[in-house]
């Protein structure tokens, strides 16, 4: 048994892919199983898997036809038999000791999900960008805590991607976590339910990861091509939540944190005829699923989360785009001033 199983979802990142695999064959713990899975690429990224476990036994190469990154980190964890269980993503690249510090952190706390500090990486400027909003520490209750002691903010102190997170095997397969089979938004229905069910979370106050950001052909910027999954998404985290009788507990930070993830959908979706057409999905259906209104304003924590969400419930669209291009000139303004 391997003491970590690193599984890879890889589709068509030929580009990036040997940074990302050569910064994981180097990791200080060796005791790795390198679980690289194929979703059906088409480009050399099958040839470079290839050379790679043709140099290091501990790359297990696994093909399949294309079914989204989900379906292929499935694939993986049923694989995996290592103690513990992270999932990686093909086009980032992560610090020598990144393994070495998040399973010494797992063992020293016992911790059901350890996670790490990240930094983004632009890949249009190739230069590294603030990046401590990716874990909050405002929220934190400690550097070890349980779920109930962040109840409040358990959807707002880290983000619903996997690959700043150890998971111990044993906890995940317990669980029956897996990921939906989505286009995408598959991982925050996984990464939030581990958390809400989690005994023990841990953290790792240094930047391990390096996490690519601003690549075209990347998922995050297809989802215009399914608007309606991060929708979907989010209700299978409800149901997942529901049916594992923890919803009430944190039923406030789900829809402090839904209400800002559902608007922020609609309005950066790039492609306007998709936005408009989804905004009126917003209006008449997302929104009033959610039941925001059962509750009252002090409800939300956030005001101007708020006042984005009433925009989006009462105003029509020439107003709301309206509005959407006011501010996002005035933020691109604001960033260009605090760059000088």
């Amino acid at each position: 048994m391997a003491q970590v199983s690193v599984v890879i979802p890889i589709y068509n990142i030929q580009r990036h892919l040997r940074q990302c695999l050569d910064s994981i064959a180097g990791q200080t713990l060796t005791d790795l199983e390198i679980l690289c899975v194929d979703d059906g690429s088409t480009d050399e990224s099958p040839e470079i898997l290839a050379e790679y476990a043709r140099k290091d036994s501990r790359f297990q190469i696994i093909t399949q036809p294309n079914g989204g990154p989900g379906t292929a980190r499935n694939t993986g964890m049923a694989r995996a038999t290592g103690k513990y269980l992270i999932f990686l993503d093909s086009d980032d690249w992560f610090e020598p000791d990144f393994l070495a510090q998040m399973v010494a952190r797992a063992q020293e706390t016992g911790a059901d999900v350890t996670i790490c500090r990240a930094v983004e990486f632009d890949t249009g400027t190739g230069k590294e960008l603030p990046s401590e909003w990716m874990l909050k520490s405002g929220y934190l209750p400690g550097e070890v805590f349980s779920p109930e002691e962040i109840r409040e903010h358990i959807f707002q102190f880290t983000y619903g991607w996997p690959w700043d997170k150890l998971y111990r095997t044993d906890f995940v397969k317990s669980a029956g976590l897996c990921y939906p089979p989505l286009p995408n938004s598959e991982d925050l229905v996984f990464v939030f339910q581990s958390l809400a069910l989690a005994e023990r979370i841990s953290v790792v106050s240094r930047p391990l990861v390096h996490h690519r950001v601003n690549r075209m052909d990347s998922v995050s910027n297809s989802r215009h091509c399914d608007p309606e999954v991060p929708y979907e998404a989010l209700a299978l985290l409800r149901q997942g939540l529901e049916k594992r009788n923890v919803y009430s507990r944190y039923e406030r930070s789900f829809l402090n944190w839904a209400m800002e993830f559902l608007v922020w959908n609609v309005a950066n979706m790039g492609e306007k005829t998709a936005q408009r057409k989804y905004f009126d999905q917003l209006k008449r259906v997302w929104l009033p699923a959610m039941e925001f209104d059962a509750h009252s304003r002090s409800y939300y924590e956030n005001s101007f989360t708020y006042q984005k969400y009433r925009l989006a419930k009462y105003a029509p669209w020439p107003v709301f785009s309206g509005v959407l291009r006011t501010y996002k000139r005035w933020k691109g303004r604001a960033e260009r001033g605090n760059s000088r």
